[in-house]
């Protein structure tokens, strides 16, 4: 059984994002598979996805409701789940087959996506990772006791997991794609030009701005005076695949 796991906190994303992430991995995925979404919001999520309360982190606000909040998964246990899971980020497109996130062998029970924007300082983002519940309980263990002192030494949950696991891998750079970082064209080209897609790449990752329902319509939320090369096409294979 594969299992894949994501989390829906807040009102940023809706269950529509759910149901295409489910949509996507049927098609990339041989069967058997789950997937699991931690949530408290429920409603309007295909029923083929199995749904669990959402686990919090006993950290102050804001920082309760932000990433943060995924750190959680690192609890010894959780919603009574066990073994190994891939987790997936919302915020992404699958493009491509997924069978060997499974099967890959690494140096390390958590295997992440390197953080292309700082792909010298091995840092795992955490969009993409494997990992094996109740193994490095002392992740988690390690926030609660000085949160605020962790969220001064590290700006983002990703940099202060890289640095308190005790061992990580990354996935091959082929499988993984970071839209802004990879797909975008340079300017003015972006303005007209489609970004580019990477055959081999069975994920594309949409940190921030642009979201996935924004690459079809060709939308980028930005000030106006950034319009001037914040702005794309809608994206053809982004339609092909967000579904």
């Amino acid at each position: 059984m594969k299992q894949f796991i994501c989390m829906k906190w807040g009102t940023l994303y809706s269950a529509d994002y759910v149901n295409r992430l489910y949509n996507m991995i049927k098609r990339h995925t041989t069967p058997p598979f789950k997937l699991y979404c931690l949530t408290n919001e429920p409603a309007d999520i295909n029923p083929a996805v199995v749904v669990l309360p959402c686990p919090s982190v006993a950290i102050p606000e804001p920082l309760c409701y932000l990433g943060w909040r995924k750190v959680s998964l690192w609890n010894k246990e959780l919603r009574g789940l066990s073994g190994q899971f891939l987790f997936l980020d919302l915020d992404i497109i699958i493009t491509g087959p997924m069978d060997d996130f499974f099967s890959y062998e690494s140096t390390s029970d958590y295997v992440v996506m390197r953080n292309y924007t700082t792909p010298n300082k091995r840092i795992g983002n955490t969009s993409v990772f494997r990992f094996t519940i109740g193994t490095h309980p002392y992740v988690l263990e390690s926030l609660l006791e000085n949160p605020l002192d962790m969220r001064k030494r590290y700006k983002n949950s990703q940099t202060f997991v890289s640095h308190t696991i005790k061992n990580m891998d990354f996935w091959p750079d082929e499988w993984i794609k970071q839209f802004k970082v990879h797909c975008m064209r340079p300017w003015p080209m972006r303005l007209f030009m489609q970004p580019r897609e990477f055959k081999d790449a069975r994920i594309v990752v949409c940190t921030g701005n642009p979201m996935p329902h924004e690459l079809l319509i060709g939308k980028w939320d930005a000030p106006w005076y950034k319009k001037v090369y914040k702005s794309i096409p809608p994206v053809r294979w982004a339609a092909k695949q967000w579904r």
